[in-house]
């Protein structure tokens, strides 16, 4: 299950590949595709105001005034998108195992490999893009040639970034990193967290999830500090988005969006 705000309208993904929708203040939800009609839908992401999923056979566009998911026309991509992040202008995706790193317009047209990257997981910070390698524990940014910022970061799995940090969650020791992106020093922010694959920054804060006994979303102070649960009644927490008012959550074992309004939350 994979979610998105755009601030006046929920959209998500459920367990059988279908996009739903609602208004974000309420109301009934809308399938607006299921996993045949046009194709299987996994992680929603945003390229400024226009939404996008991969799918099993391509990236799918989420059209909300026409009510409407289509195939983007994309030439030349080898296979199925895994990651993907966006700007404006283009969107990124890691594929299927394989290495390459490919930047698609996001009107459509040919797949162009910028990067080869072992085992690739992206983030993007504006139009910056950000991508670790879970095999060779490196991050780097995507400028033109890959330039190195940090390395030795056990088995990266999560990304995201602000204007001056990255902030890595690494499965292995089961930390949550903010590393410096002009000097590359990295500080630790959290530990003991499982499969803590995805990584949100909104504000002061970092937001992710953790799996255990009881799935839990949580958050720490960019700035460091004591960590917050947030809830830990999911089963399964997956995705994790955010708007102005709020932050939202996937359990996906039990099939639930859990709405945390930010006004509930202490300071």
């Amino acid at each position: 299950m994979s979610v998105l705000s755009t601030g006046r309208t929920l959209v998500w993904t459920d367990q059988a590949g279908a996009v739903w929708t609602m208004p974000i203040r309420g109301g009934a939800p809308e399938q607006l595709s299921d996993q045949k009609h046009p194709d299987f839908a996994f992680s929603l992401f945003a390229a400024g105001t226009q939404i996008f999923a991969t799918g099993r056979h391509g990236i799918l566009k989420i059209d909300l005034e026409a009510r409407a998911v289509t195939t983007l026309p994309v030439t030349g991509l080898p296979d199925q998108a895994e990651d993907a992040v966006a700007d404006r202008d283009f969107l990124y995706v890691t594929i299927f195992k394989r290495d390459d790193v490919l930047r698609i317009p996001v009107a459509g047209g040919k797949a162009e490999k910028i990067a080869s990257v072992s085992r690739g997981v992206l983030g993007i910070h504006d139009s910056t893009v950000y991508i670790a390698s879970y095999s060779a524990g490196t991050l780097s940014v995507l400028t033109g040639i890959p330039k190195l910022i940090a390395k030795g970061l056990p088995r990266p799995t999560a990304v995201t970034a602000d204007a001056t940090h990255a902030f890595v969650y690494c499965e292995r020791d089961r930390v949550l990193r903010k590393i410096d992106l002009a000097t590359g020093v990295e500080t630790r922010l959290a530990g003991e967290l499982i499969n803590s694959d995805d990584v949100l920054v909104d504000g002061d804060w970092v937001y992710t999830r953790s799996w255990g006994a009881k799935g839990t979303l949580l958050r720490v102070p960019k700035a460091g500090g004591a960590m917050q649960t947030l809830a830990d009644d999911l089963k399964s927490p997956y995705r994790i988005a955010s708007d102005a008012d709020a932050i939202y959550v996937t359990s996906r074992d039990d099939r639930r969006i859990v709405r945390i309004p930010k006004s509930t939350l202490a300071p």
